[in-house]
């Protein structure tokens, strides 16, 4: 297979080969280098500089290409061709300042730093290219790096956290929609990983299925604990470094039977039955296993260890998008569909995390960041998302909280036609009936507050609903008073909005009914 490691490869008749942090295998004179499963890299802009210093610019990318991820030594060949394609075919003191110069703008100073850290290591290196000149003058520079957090410290509604609102939308709909067989055991499994551990896409596509242990002895219950591959280590390749992660019992359970069938697919793609080594080093979320059917029990566990098989990170965010997408949320704040992408979580845990008063070295921990420079917008500016209730109420966008899933019914008599003893849901002083279950499953969850974000609820259009309303705002105004916690208080926002959802419903068919 082209993309599996050769043990030998580095030999004497093959002294142009390197292998890349990912571990895969490139010529490094070959003007395309296939560095990961997912990205080629494009060096031919080599040969526009000196022929005097081209095997100088090369074996430093060469370095870059060993030790630093693929998106850092994209970055760095993106701007030594900047730097080429400005006129300057060697580096030059009136060459690196021309450069610098494109860049007046604070917020793009950093894409000159990337350019600094490039020369500097071919300094390092000891190549020839860079004089001792033009090191002290990339050294004197005081350079800002990107702007970190944008999206987090404006609270963008495409492409930030979260709202408390949307969030929670996820969530139920995930567990809705599963319900429904909407989502299967893969999609659900792939988008509760995201919710739950807030880890980069790359982090999510890097997972085997030996990384879920489950201890049932400790607690006398299943735990479910997740070793979750960490994405920027320095100096290190694919899967170095791992940090656990603890997951709920019932994502733990989808994702059980996910892995489940990811074994049973393997082994009828292959021809045979696995070895348990075997079957641990299988993706989580694989892309084709069928490359493996003719190899050896050896060789197939060596190209298992690699990223051969995983999916690729582009197409694990695209499913999530799709996943996403079938839940069907609106966004209270824009109006529109839900957008999606696999940081959203991420920034939505660590902003969480902050409301929670969590200090930057917490957050840091929780996102698995090495170091805080990252984190700190988190706490520089603690929003809170959800505002009040009267505010919420009164907005344009309520309709689009996407809170009550349900169905609003004329009475009890347009239930029972469909669901024969559907139970009637009571208010909280179980004094008046509000409306009725759409299913006689079995159900756990706190009636009637839970029934109003369930979209098996039939809503029943002359009901007192403003009872529920009422003891709603009187609880989390009484929750706020005892705790001063806003975020305490905010656990039954969701359901708040549902309610005025379903009064305002209530309204609009009294009206039709009457004009009628």
């Amino acid at each position: 297979m082209d993309n599996i490691v050769n043990r030998n490869a580095l030999s004497v008749s093959n002294v142009s080969k390197s292998v890349s942090f990912n571990g895969y295998e490139f010529d490094m004179y070959s003007d395309v280098w296939k560095l990961n499963k997912d990205r080629e890299i494009r060096v031919g802009f080599v040969a526009e500089f000196e022929s005097s210093i081209q095997e100088d610019i090369r074996a430093t990318l060469v370095y870059f290409a060993e030790n630093k991820s693929v998106g850092h030594v994209a970055n760095v060949c993106r701007e030594i061709k900047g730097y080429v394609d400005n006129g300057f075919r060697t580096i030059t003191q009136e060459g690196v300042l021309a450069y610098k110069s494109k860049f007046s703008s604070k917020r793009d100073e950093y894409r000159v730093a990337v350019l600094r850290v490039f020369l500097k290591q071919l300094y390092f290196l000891e190549f020839k290219a860079v004089s001792d000149q033009v090191f002290e003058l990339l050294s004197s520079w005081k350079l800002s790096g990107n702007d970190k957090g944008m999206a987090v410290l404006s609270l963008d509604p495409e492409e930030g956290p979260y709202s408390d609102i949307e969030f929670e939308a996820i969530r139920s709909g995930l567990d809705n929609k599963y319900a429904e067989s909407v989502i299967d055991d893969e999609e659900y499994s792939l988008a509760q990983l995201f919710a739950a551990t807030g880890r980069r896409p790359i982090q999510i596509a890097s997972l085997k299925i030996g990384d879920l242990s489950i201890d049932s002895d400790t607690l006398e219950l299943p735990v479910y604990m997740l070793q979750i591959p960490k994405a920027k280590v320095r100096g290190r390749g694919f899967r170095a470094e791992f940090t656990g992660f603890a997951l709920i019992e019932s994502i733990g359970q989808v994702l059980s039977v996910h892995i489940a069938n990811v074994k049973k697919k393997a082994e009828r793609q292959i021809g045979r039955v696995l070895s348990k080594k075997e079957r641990d080093l299988l993706p989580m979320f694989p892309d084709d296993i069928r490359q493996f059917k003719n190899l050896s029990s050896e060789d197939m566990m060596a190209a298992l260890a690699m990223d051969v098989a995983h999916r690729k990170t582009s197409d694990i965010t695209s499913k999530l998008k799709s996943i996403i997408n079938k839940l069907q949320i609106t966004s209270e704040r824009t109006g529109k569909p839900l957008k999606t992408t696999g940081y959203r979580f991420r920034y939505t845990l660590g902003t969480r995390a902050a409301r929670e008063g969590a200090g930057v070295l917490t957050i840091a921990t929780l996102l698995d960041h090495s170091d805080t420079q990252n984190t700190k917008v988190y706490v520089a500016n603690i929003p809170e998302h959800a505002a009040t209730i009267s505010e919420i109420m009164n907005g344009s966008l309520m309709r689009y909280a996407s809170a009550f899933q349900g169905e609003v019914v004329e009475s009890e008599d347009s239930v029972l036609s469909a669901v024969p003893g559907a139970q009637r849901i009571r208010t909280s002083d179980s004094s008046d009936n509000v409306g009725s279950c759409g299913t006689n499953a079995m159900c756990r969850d706190y009636a009637p507050v839970a029934c109003y974000t369930c979209p098996k609820f039939k809503a029943w259009r002359d009901a007192p609903h403003h009872l529920i309303l009422k003891w709603l705002l009187d609880e989390r105004e009484r929750i706020v008073e005892e705790t001063n916690d806003l975020e305490i208080a905010a656990i039954n926002d969701r359901a708040i909005y549902a309610v005025t959802q379903v009064m305002k419903r209530c309204d609009e068919l009294r009206g039709d009914a009457a004009y009628g």
